[in-house]
């Protein structure tokens, strides 16, 4: 318990771990004060006993428990102040730092199990933490110096009967630890649980539209319904393992109290203690280990706290990328980019081998293969949403790893195929390309994109809010939208992943304006899935299994009836299948 206590103030900063240090010398006040009363209490029989007690003795002890009564406040107020708001205080940083943290991770993290962890995480974890840990930091303390007074009092009372509570004590404390194990054991198993429920209620709503649209809702909420069900388990278990526990310690408190009175009675019948001693230790005896109960009752919560820290310290271990790079100048160079020997796993599996080309200034190359062939984690590479294993990639004859991620970032351009938008004004979400761009540059931008006409068109304009993920728009227009924001900024390098592969015939025609605008000049890598609409590029690569199988233009590429002449028979064969089926 201690030691959790101890991993609680090492997880708050410096400034807050005084506060709630500070905070133990009001708790150990405030338990000593609260026992008082019961002390004097004895005092109080002996001068009634002896017929002592008179009208100024009346005032004087009720004026003690007056300031006992004030003293509790007092205490109890500068307790919870210094630790209370200390807990929320430490969570607001923490998440802020969670977030720095985040942003920092290899795009390969955020798979959909590591979201429904962040997300478990911080609508959980954090919560239960910053809920609970400063006001059970604060019951715990309370509890053992509570005990300790009580401890230490009995032992004025008599040596013996402090010996049979210090027994007692020693004894919950040995049966305690196997019951902590316990606890962590299953406290792990239920956030575990809580998790993979985070997890499966992401994937059940994002999946909802095409669940309704296949008629399989019942099927697609299965794995829902798994994850509640062992949730449910792991919470009942938690119990149902905990609780033997919990008797047993009831049982022991109940046998050290029967032993405290029994030896209470014998010292007395032996003249070992007085009839004032009795009694003093007979108003003790129903409370004598009510402060090591609360102690171990809160402890259940406090390994669920305990696990919840080593979930939130498991992301924060996770090894970022390494952005300590310097904002080196972009000077002319021989090539604009160069892959030198690139290989990259993921997850322990080499997907990415000896990957090696470049590309000259104001050149369009594409990047053509199967699914899964690595094309796509090769321009991720180029933005550093990963790290490579092996090899290296220069920018203008500056290795990445070397330069600012808002250097490297400044210097290019990504429209993706599936577009995300935040719920926004679209005037904002156009700007964020550029923060600085006057008004009259983010209309000029749109006018570019082929979207200002139907920006003008929605009911508020340019300050109309988009749905969150531009779910109030098109496909097209949502990628219009993208594309104006890269416009915009005007980096010289742009990455697209087939912006067209998945939208009408109507937007794609403006799509294709849009970006014969977006990469004039400009230095372009293109991720093709059709072949006929990179005829033109400068150069093609043919990426098969994470290797470059053939790169040459078009031309070249037909005549060496390679892979490329293959893939390029075959997609055109289906097309035209595609228009004598529409004629």
């Amino acid at each position: 318990m201690i030691r959790m206590m101890h991993r609680i103030l090492k997880f708050c900063d410096k400034r807050n771990a005084r506060r709630i240090r500070a905070a133990y010398i009001f708790s150990f006040l405030k338990s000593f004060i609260q026992n008082a009363p019961i002390m004097m209490s004895i005092f109080v029989i002996r001068n009634l006993m002896d017929g002592e007690m008179n009208v100024t003795d009346c005032c004087i002890y009720a004026g003690i428990l007056f300031i006992f009564l004030i003293l509790t406040v007092i205490f109890t107020h500068s307790s919870d102040r210094l630790q209370s708001s200390s807990g929320y205080k430490v969570f607001a940083e923490k998440r802020i730092e969670f977030a720095k943290h985040l942003r920092k991770l290899p795009m390969g993290f955020f798979t959909a199990d590591n979201i429904g962890r962040i997300s478990s995480i911080l609508s959980e974890d954090m919560v239960f933490v910053e809920e609970n840990s400063m006001s059970i930091i604060a019951e715990e303390v309370s509890a053992m110096f509570s005990q300790f007074v009580i401890t230490g009092f009995m032992f004025i009372l008599n040596p013996i009967i402090g010996t049979i509570v210090l027994a007692t004590e020693i004894i919950v404390m040995i049966v305690g630890i196997p019951m902590n194990k316990e606890s962590m054991r299953n406290s792990y198993a239920r956030q575990k649980a809580v998790e993979t429920l985070s997890g499966s209620v992401i994937e059940y709503a994002q999946g909802m539209a095409i669940a309704k649209s296949f008629g399989v809702n019942g099927e697609s909420a299965e794995r829902l319904r798994d994850s509640f069900a062992k949730s449910r388990e792991a919470n009942l278990t938690f119990e149902k393992e905990h609780l033997p526990w919990e008797r047993a310690l009831e049982i022991i408190y109940a046998i050290g109290t029967a032993g405290v009175l029994a030896a209470s009675v014998w010292l007395m019948q032996n003249g070992r203690i007085d009839i004032f001693s009795f009694i003093g230790m007979l108003l003790f005896l129903m409370n004598l280990f009510a402060p090591f109960k609360q102690f171990y009752q809160l402890g259940s919560r406090l390994t669920i706290m305990d696990i919840a820290l080593d979930r939130i310290e498991s992301v924060f271990n996770e090894k970022p990328l390494d952005l300590s790079g310097s904002e080196l100048p972009l000077k002319e160079y021989e090539h604009e980019i160069v892959f030198d020997d690139v290989t990259f796993s993921y997850e322990n599996e080499e997907i990415l081998h000896g990957i090696s080309f470049s590309v000259d200034k104001n050149e369009m190359i594409a990047l053509v293969g199967e699914s899964g062939s690595g094309k796509t984690t090769i321009a991720n590479l180029l933005a550093r949403f990963w790290d490579v294993d092996s090899g290296n990639i220069y920018l203008k004859g500056t290795d990445i790893k070397q330069m600012e991620m808002s250097s490297l970032m400044d210097s290019i351009s990504m429209v993706f195929q599936n577009v995300y938008l935040f719920e926004d004004t679209v005037y904002n979400n156009i700007a964020m390309g550029r923060a600085d761009a006057s008004y009259e540059e983010v209309v000029e931008a749109t006018k570019k994109a082929r979207c200002y006409d139907f920006i003008m068109s929605l009911p508020y304009g340019f300050e109309t809010i988009i749905g969150e993920g531009g779910s109030t728009l098109s496909g097209g227009e949502a990628q219009r939208i993208s594309i104006a924001r890269c416009i915009l900024k005007d980096a010289p390098i742009i990455i697209l992943d087939e912006a067209t592969a998945s939208v009408d015939p109507d937007n794609e025609k403006y799509i294709k304006e849009a970006m014969s605008q977006l990469c004039r000049n400009k230095t372009v890598i293109v991720i093709a899935h059709r072949l006929n609409t990179i005829k033109d590029a400068d150069k093609i690569i043919v990426i098969d299994h994470g290797k470059i199988s053939e790169q040459g233009s078009h031309n070249e590429l037909i005549n060496k009836k390679g892979q490329y002449y293959k893939m390029y028979l075959l997609q055109k064969s289906m097309n035209e299948e595609i228009e004598v089926a529409g004629a």
